[in-house]
């Protein structure tokens, strides 16, 4: 692919809404990266916090929608449909590379004509600590939870025409939808064992209280039900959730014990 202005290698597309101090740690993050062949879409879901003067303060290194939305999902295809890169990365308020250099690092894996190439994530606490979140390739693990964070996966923009954007319906589980989704269409997952981005751990999805994993583990389960072809996946689906569901809550149960 020839890589021009108007045709980047990669479109990093990030959903905010009244979130503008995080918007301002990611968008400088992304301008200071050493790798041009980029573009940084924001979606905007209509904030009241300067969010749009902010964005339209930027010029033209940031291309940016505000307006109403249905979700991030949907934000989020707003911002893909938008996209004029070879590859969508989704980075949302707060997300950052790790260094100036880890687009290009990752621009020079995005060389085999894989649908989606993962890197690992690290994800970061208010005390500084830092857990890393591997990448894995697709196997069976993926089918019972979400194997790759999508600060790290790098999807071929066409393969969301083929096999359809993320579903709003799904608000927190979105990203793991779209990935099992993809794994049971037989896209093409790449799997490389370093990091490329920091994630803090503030979203629902990183939450550890039992009412923000409850919501969670809903959504993956309503999602791997849907999924689940014939007798034996369906089988199999809930016998794991009638071991996993009381097992997580337990050990959420003794960790605030």
């Amino acid at each position: 692919m020839v890589q021009t202005p108007d045709k980047p290698l990669v479109s990093v597309v990030t959903a905010t809404f009244n979130a503008l101090p995080e918007l301002k740690v990611t968008v400088p993050n992304i301008a200071g990266q050493d790798f041009r062949s980029v573009e940084h879409i924001v979606i905007d879901g209509g904030s009241s916090d300067g969010t749009a003067e902010y964005l339209a303060g930027l010029g033209a290194a940031v291309r940016w929608l505000s307006e109403p939305d249905g979700g991030i999902g949907d934000a989020l295809n707003k911002g893909i449909a938008m996209a004029r890169g070879e590859y969508v990365l989704v980075l949302q308020a707060e997300d950052r590379f790790c260094d100036p250099g880890s687009l290009r690092a990752a621009a020079a894996e995005l060389t085999g004509g894989e649908d989606i190439v993962a890197f690992e994530v690290d994800l970061q606490f208010a005390d500084g600590s830092v857990r890393r979140r591997r990448s894995r390739p697709f196997g069976w693990l993926t089918r019972f939870k979400m194997t790759n964070p999508h600060q790290g996966m790098f999807c071929r923009r066409d393969l969301f025409s083929r096999i359809g954007a993320f579903d709003p319906e799904f608000r927190i589980a979105m990203d793991y939808e779209f990935l099992l989704r993809a794994m049971q269409r037989g896209a093409q997952l790449k799997a490389v064992p370093w990091p490329v981005a920091v994630m803090p751990a503030t979203g629902i999805s990183t939450q550890a209280d039992w009412p923000s994993i409850r919501a969670r583990l809903a959504e993956d389960r309503r999602l791997q039900r849907r999924h689940a072809a014939g007798f034996a996946s369906r089988l199999m689906t809930e016998a794991f959730w009638v071991v996993y569901m009381p097992f997580k809550y337990m050990k959420v149960w003794l960790s605030h014990g």
